[in-house]
């Protein structure tokens, strides 16, 4: 097989394969929010009624910290493939970074969000997604301040700022599209309403409310909880592609066999 042939059955795979690669649209709706086991457990209270936005709070009296959450509109729709889509606004996340008169804050906490998951139009199910919040309360006097600024200035004006990680976890629930299996990752925050700019690590302020927008995305449950966010190549297409080649292979065997 020469270079021409071969280059005719590599167009060819490519568009045999963009047919295997059908897109689907994922509609999350009915999408409830709650959060739970906050560590250490004996210091956190929840407040989970579905007519309001779920609240954690930690510390005692007036002076509480505490976390909440407020959905985004919906529906929330995501396009697959590529995996993972791109990125779009699960909820406002806030942190209450207050003084607390007695106890000790929390160094991580989960929040459950369950929805009604439909792929292009047709409901699959309700499914539950999980995600681990990891907090650091950092000492607000130390020199250089934890995210290495200075305390008096930008977000360590009030003391050195705090910091908030969330992950996906293991625990939650997917779904199929075709033969592949999707989950619901989180990545980052954001600080406007569009979902630009991501980031990962939010640093919030002392004496203030800190609000972000959480970010999610469909991916490959595979590739959950990290990885690259470049388009993962289609496991038919990549079949295809070795079909191809095998049969490459084997014609030049066949060549050298006449020679």
């Amino acid at each position: 097989m020469n270079m021409r042939n071969l280059s005719c059955l590599v167009a060819a795979v490519a568009v045999i394969g963009s047919g295997a690669a059908n897109a689907s649209t994922v509609t999350l709706s009915n999408i409830v929010a709650q959060w739970y086991d906050g560590s250490p457990s004996s210091n956190v209270s929840y407040f989970n009624n579905p007519s309001i936005a779920p609240q954690a709070r930690w510390g005692v009296g007036a002076n509480q910290s505490g976390y909440d959450f407020v959905i985004a509109s919906q529906p929330i729709i995501y396009d697959v493939p590529p995996s993972p889509t791109a990125n779009q606004v699960l909820g406002k996340f806030s942190h209450l970074n207050f003084p607390i008169n007695s106890g000790t804050s929390i160094t991580g906490i989960k929040l459950r969000i369950t929805a009604d998951v439909s792929i292009n139009s047709v409901l699959q199910n309700n499914l539950a997604f999980n995600y681990g919040f990891d907090h650091w309360e950092t000492p607000n006097g130390a020199a250089p301040c934890a995210d290495g600024g200075t305390v008096g200035v930008g977000v360590n004006v009030n003391g050195c700022a705090d910091r908030v990680i969330a992950n996906w976890l293991a625990d939650s629930q997917d779904f199929m599209i075709g033969s592949d299996v999707y989950t619901l990752n989180v990545n980052g925050f954001s600080l406007d309403s569009a979902g630009t700019n991501p980031f990962t690590s939010f640093w919030t302020a002392e004496g203030r409310r800190n609000d972000a927008y959480l970010l999610a995305n469909v991916t490959l449950r595979s590739d959950a909880g990290g990885g690259p966010s470049g388009t993962i190549p289609e496991p038919g297409t990549l079949a295809l592609l070795g079909i191809a080649l095998t049969g490459l292979a084997a014609s030049r065997s066949a060549r050298r066999a006449r020679a």
